[in-house]
């Protein structure tokens, strides 16, 4: 025998009824079934308020009460469209007597508890009858009232099960009704039960599962079904959580606590009638029947289930009262006389936390129950308080966020997993509590963080795939290739496990931040839509990065700007890694930059730039490798400049070096204003960029650098007439061709590291050495070590340009996916 409850969503309307009918006939061919309901959705407290507007002389509840009459005549009429509804036929007799009730507590002003048990009853009673009249089109089926099975208490609201009275009735009805209706399918009334002498009660909270449950256990039977709006138990919330999935299996004590912590499981009311005598219960989803559900019972597949924990949870508007006093002493005589006290004002403690050294205890409560806490407790401890032997201090607008799993018992590691995951991203612990079980682990945190701790715990527990979330600043040429790369690249990533997501997009001009993701093919246009975005704001960027529920994020930095890095501080704090080809931070005054290096250890954020020299060439990567493996790097030197390259590689003579300059600049192989790259500024950044790689203390200022433009044209705004001023260098700059040609080398800006001192300046090249062998932009180094003595170490490639760089950036997106752990 198998019992099928099905609740107020699945009741919510004729159409639903009708598919509830089929799912019920279509099982009872396989056995016999007993079902069990819920009221329509919405009428139970549509109930309570026609008898609280009755009860308050306003005659509203009339018409409330009316809608209430025609709603289910309606239903009726949709369910037994070939059948006269008569004014005897049950529905009519429960509106009549509805009717007179509600009239009797107007014509009183009063609407005791046991009333309000007896109006919430005609919800459950009207849905029973209308489902067993939908069923009676094609089957034989019977109403049946549970407040003459159900016995309880007079607790009325709450009614407690006297279980050994109603399994006596149980089993008496059961054996009759075999007897006279062996193929009725019994509908029975959820939520609703009934005094030893008849005064109607209802279960409270999730009473008709719990209905459920009692019929079950006193029919033994074989499985009992709750059947709802969803495909089962969730591993979180997936309102708050997008990557919760439905949990196939759960053991009773995972599914209590689970239920205690606020997910929306059965109550433990309902899975301990069915616990003693291990009959599992399935939670189904009328609208999707053919999907598995969920199956709690008392043992669970390892196989299906390998994780340690089953499921994430939060209880919200939760206040932290703690309770301290200045020696073990003065708390500990207190501890039993708190607890009553809070007993006796019916104050449910959530969670209790004691330190150690038991001078201070902390307890969750109900927000609601915080005033009247804090008041009797001031009360009964007004002496202890004055003399300051103890303290009370109270936090408000906590939750509770709880882990629970079987496979948790004996595992070390997991409270650290769920620790170290919500550290990561700065979110403060309040207090800790651990079951004896080991079933649970709980803990307050602030309750704006909500969304993010339980996304954060979820996926440390239960993703199958590495996240990252990125925030790209500047879309110019390298930010705008990276957006195509990204484009291209992030669907094969998704196929190896790897979910990349764009959630911000911004310029100088505008900011778009969607948690939810943005297109990257389509982030350039989404950004010029002025009506989903902003200003850029740095502040409000790192705010809407510290309230994302997509993590972890890695800020992406494709801007040459120094107020960018200004804020790279808060950046990190907000729990951001950061990936960039912006030099800035690294030149730093060396004081600064060590101070930025610390905040990244600190915060265990990642700071990838190995793109600040030789764009997409490993040159970085190879330095750290060196020194990771106990080599000595002597000497590096190089060509790093794309700009500087290809005009010596260009300069020949045959056209004077402001030409072949011109002429650079128009193919936009120059920065807006060329005397940047002829500062020599960038090699120098890229010298100090490896020196304080290589473990030197070294500044900007400490680079000789020459200066290929005169200190006459260095100032005021670049114009075209700078080129033929800059002509008159021309004789010294033939000079030196000159001088290599004679000499058979050839002319090249380089830059070097040696003994500690850093240069960079026009050189004369022998035509056999490798820094002789480039091709138009191309970056060469090589690089002098213990290993590499006889023979350096040399990289060459493209070092400038957009697709190389963005290449770069990208690579280093990929890298810091790597260091993440799974």
């Amino acid at each position: 025998m198998k019992i099928m409850k099905f609740g107020g969503s699945s009741m919510a309307n004729a159409d639903t009824i009708r598919i509830v009918s089929q799912i019920i006939l279509r099982q009872s061919i396989q056995q016999p079934v007993r079902v069990v309901v819920s009221a329509c959705s919405g009428i139970t407290d549509a109930l309570l308020n026609c008898a609280r507007l009755a009860s308050s002389g306003k005659k509203k509840y009339q018409s409330i009460a009316a809608d209430i009459a025609s709603l289910h005549l309606s239903f009726l009429q949709a369910l037994t469209p070939n059948k006269k509804i008569t004014d005897t036929h049950p529905i009519r007799c429960l509106i009549n007597e509805l009717n007179n009730l509600l009239e009797g507590i107007w014509l009183l002003r009063e609407a005791a508890p046991s009333t309000l048990d007896t109006i919430a009853s005609f919800g459950e009673r009207f849905s029973a009858e209308l489902l067993a009249e939908c069923l009676k089109c094609t089957h034989s089926a019977q109403f049946i009232d549970t407040r003459a099975l159900i016995v309880t208490n007079d607790q009325f609201t709450a009614a407690a099960v006297h279980m050994d009275l109603t399994r006596r009735r149980f089993h008496h009805w059961h054996t009759q009704f075999l007897q006279q209706h062996p193929e009725t399918i019994p509908v029975f009334t959820g939520f609703i039960a009934a005094t030893q002498d008849g005064r109607t009660t209802t279960l409270g909270r999730n009473g008709s599962d719990y209905s459920a449950a009692i019929v079950g256990a006193a029919l033994h039977a074989e499985q009992v079904e709750i059947w709802t709006d969803v495909d089962g138990v969730y591993s979180a919330d997936p309102g708050i959580v997008p990557e919760a999935f439905v949990v196939p299996e759960l053991s009773y004590e995972e599914a209590m606590e689970l239920s205690h912590f606020g997910a929306k499981v059965l109550h433990p009311a309902t899975l301990a009638p069915l616990r003693d005598l291990n009959i599992p219960i399935q939670v189904k989803n009328t609208f999707n029947p053919e999907a598995p559900g969920t199956r709690i019972a008392g043992e669970k597949n390892p196989d299906i289930d390998p994780t340690p924990a089953s499921g994430i949870t939060a209880i919200d508007g939760i206040t932290l009262l703690s309770w301290s006093g200045r020696r073990k002493t003065d708390i500990s005589f207190t501890v039993d006389r708190l607890f009553r006290v809070l007993a006796d004002a019916r104050v449910n403690i959530f969670l209790i936390s004691q330190a150690s050294s038991q001078h201070s205890l902390t307890l969750a409560i109900r927000s609601n129950d915080a005033a009247a806490a804090i008041a009797v407790i001031r009360e009964a401890f007004r002496s202890e308080l004055k003399q300051q032997l103890i303290r009370l201090e109270k936090k408000s607008e906590q939750i509770i966020l709880a882990i629970v799993g079987d496979g948790m018992r004996g595992v070390p590691g997991v409270a650290g997993k769920m620790f170290h995951s919500l550290g990561q991203q700065g979110i403060s612990i309040r207090a800790i509590a651990q079951g004896a079980s080991e079933h649970n682990i709980s803990l307050v945190i602030d309750g704006h963080e909500e969304a993010r701790a339980l996304n954060l715990v979820h996926d440390a527990f239960f993703s199958r795939e590495k996240k990252l979330g990125l925030l790209l600043i500047g879309t110019g040429n390298v930010g705008g290739t990276l957006l195509q790369m990204l484009a291209k690249q992030i669907p094969s990533l998704h196929q190896n496990r790897f979910n990349l997501r764009l959630c911000a997009v911004a310029n100088s001009r505008r900011m778009l931040f969607k948690n939810a993701g943005i297109d990257p093919a389509a982030a350039l246009s989404a950004l010029s839509d002025s009506d989903i975005t902003k200003p850029l704001h740095l502040e409000r960027l790192i705010h809407e990065a510290r309230t994302a529920d997509f993590l972890p994020l890695a800020l992406i930095d494709c801007t040459a700007s120094g107020e960018l890095v200004q804020h790279y501080p808060d950046i990190i704090r907000a729990g951001l890694h950061i990936i960039t080809p912006n030099k800035k931070a690294n030149v730093l005054p060396f004081a600064a930059w060590q101070k930025l290096m610390d905040e990244f250890k600190q915060h265990e954020r990642h700071f990838l730039y190995q793109t600040n020299v030789g764009a997409g060439l490993p040159i970085l990567s190879t330095i750290k490798d060196l020194l990771a493996g106990g080599d000595r790097i002597h000497s590096i030197e190089g060509i790093l400049s794309g700009t500087l390259s290809y005009l010596f590689n260009h300069y020949d003579g045959s056209r004077p070096f402001a030409e072949v300059l011109e002429q650079t600049e128009k193919d936009g192989l120059t920065e807006p204003d060329p005397r940047e790259d002829l500062s020599g500024m960038d090699v120098a950044r890229k010298l100090v960029i490896m020196a304080r790689e290589m473990g030197l203390r070294m500044e900007l200022e400490d680079v000789m650098v020459e200066n290929l433009v005169p200190d006459i044209l260095r100032a005021g705004k670049f114009t075209r007439q700078f080129y033929p001023r800059f002509a008159a260098c021309e004789p010294d700059m033939q000079k030196k061709l000159a001088e290599g040609q004679k000499k058979g080398a050839v002319l090249r800006y380089v830059g070097s590291l040696k003994n500690g001192k850093a240069h960079a300046g026009v050189r004369l090249i022998p035509k056999n050495h490798p820094l002789a062998f480039t091709r138009a932009s191309d970056n060469i180094i090589s690089i002098t070590t213990d290993r590499y003595q006889a023979t350096p170490l040399v990289i060459q490639g493209l070092g400038a340009g957009a697709p190389v760089t963005a290449m770069g950036v990208f690579s280093d997106i990929l890298r810091l996916l790597h260091y993440l752990p799974w």
